[in-house]
């Protein structure tokens, strides 16, 4: 909820307290000293995602020295001059460290401190979880992997309990998603059994919640398949359920290890028309080697997103078969609903070419226009519009309203978050896109 606009609150707001509020607010937005630093020095071992590249990966369930606050500050001082870390107790002092730790810890996903315990059942046991308290258990014991294992028992008839910290991201809350088949599960975070939010044939998700939480995932042979392998995909999604975030069992991780087909922008523009997470179905992909993106939705004629860093990983789709969206290669600047769009007439969409960069041609009204996008550099776009045919008229584009960048334009006025001009035959209009502190 924003407090800032709820009902009660907002008119009892003085115009300095208000204004604290604010200050407060994009203090809260900007990034940390912990990021800042990480990005400056961190990423280009650990990327800038804490995903690894020649370094480990910083941010999921696997800690090789020590996930400890402690021994993470204490690897950063010392580093590991055999690995080729350098030691940055020498660079930074000790709040500077621990500010990095902190932000480290922040973007942490995966399970942790993960256990499990196994029961054995009766063949004629009733489809039940409340029968545990009666039950002995049979074998228990850690998994240093911190991933699931449903394969672990080896009886025909059995409960696993798997309990756990969960490290979900700290945004928003999302879902646990599992491509299971008529299997009995329960899932318990922080003492409370929750009710599936979608069961559908090979499809159900739980909702959790955002940040850290201790999990309990059951699972009992009851009426199921005895020849079943229990190869059960488990994943962290996000809320819409439209991206597999992280996996939680070894079928979650080996399937979303082999969903990955990145295409990037190496040598020419790519252009790329797949299902993409955050824009709509129609939209189309252009990535140029600048490291700089956008996307062109067919439906309404609108520049729908642009993003920096490398083109997409189309490699969900394809997995996916369809169900789940390609994931970009970098940072937003803004999606889908934001969008550069004509502000007036019915847009009709014509054609495009696939080859180098591209033109998309449309039709307002009874006019004929085309938009080119262009890379100026890693920070900076150049959309040029031209009107092919029909008559002299009003040209406007509705604008995002970005805080990290910004519309520039010799070709008409910018204002209240539209572009406008008369626009004339054969004539082009350049806006110019670029990022605040961009170079």
């Amino acid at each position: 909820m924003n407090l800032l606009n709820h009902k009660l609150i907002k008119p009892v707001l003085s115009g300095a307290l208000l204004s604290l509020i604010l200050q407060s607010s994009n203090a809260l937005s900007a990034p940390s000293e912990g990021q800042q630093l990480f990005e400056s020095m961190c990423a280009t071992c650990h990327a800038k995602d804490l995903s690894g590249g020649a370094g480990f990966n910083l941010k999921d369930e696997t800690w090789v020295h020590g996930d400890q606050p402690s021994q993470i500050k204490a690897n950063i001082k010392k580093g590991f001059s055999n690995a080729g870390m350098p030691a940055f107790g020498a660079i930074y002092n000790d709040q500077q460290i621990s500010s990095i730790v902190d932000y480290i810890l922040s973007k942490r996903q995966g399970l942790a401190n993960l256990t499990y315990k196994i029961y054995h059942l009766d063949e004629n046991a009733p489809a039940s979880f409340a029968i545990i308290k009666d039950l002995k258990v049979q074998k228990s014991g850690s998994l240093t992997t911190n991933v699931m294992d449903f394969a672990l028992p080896e009886a025909k008839n059995y409960i696993i309990e798997f309990a756990g910290d969960l490290y979900a991201p700290q945004e928003q809350a999302g879902q646990i998603f599992a491509m299971v088949y008529k299997e009995l599960f329960e899932i318990e975070i922080d003492g409370q059994i929750i009710k599936p939010s979608k069961q559908e044939w090979l499809q159900v998700a739980w909702p959790i919640k955002a940040g850290k939480q201790h999990i309990k995932i059951r699972y009992s042979t009851v009426g199921t398949n005895p020849n079943n392998k229990k190869q059960f995909a488990f994943f962290v999604n996000n809320q819409e359920l439209t991206q597999k975030l992280f996996g939680i069992s070894m079928p979650g991780k080996q399937f979303l290890n082999s969903a990955t087909v990145n295409i990037k922008a190496d040598t020419q523009p790519q252009v790329v028309r797949k299902k993409i997470v955050n824009l709509p179905t129609s939209s189309i992909a252009v990535g140029f080697p600048e490291k700089i993106n956008y996307a062109f939705n067919s439906k309404n004629c609108a520049i729908n997103g642009v993003w920096t860093g490398d083109l997409l990983n189309i490699g969900p789709n394809i997995e996916g078969r369809g169900r789940d969206g390609g994931v970009i290669l970098g940072d937003w600047v803004f999606h889908s609903p934001q969008s550069i769009s004509p502000a007036q007439g019915q847009c009709v969409f014509d054609k495009y070419n696939r080859q180098g960069n591209p033109s998309f041609v449309y039709y307002l009204d009874n006019n004929q226009y085309a938009v080119k996008v262009t890379a100026e550099s890693a920070s900076s776009l150049v959309l040029t519009y031209q009107l092919i045919k029909g008559k002299n008229t009003q040209f406007t584009l509705n604008l995002p309203e970005l805080k990290n960048a910004e519309f520039t334009s010799q070709d008409g006025s910018i204002a209240n978050n539209q572009f406008s001009t008369q626009a004339k035959i054969g004539k082009t209009y350049a806006i110019h896109l670029t990022l605040k502190g961009g170079k």
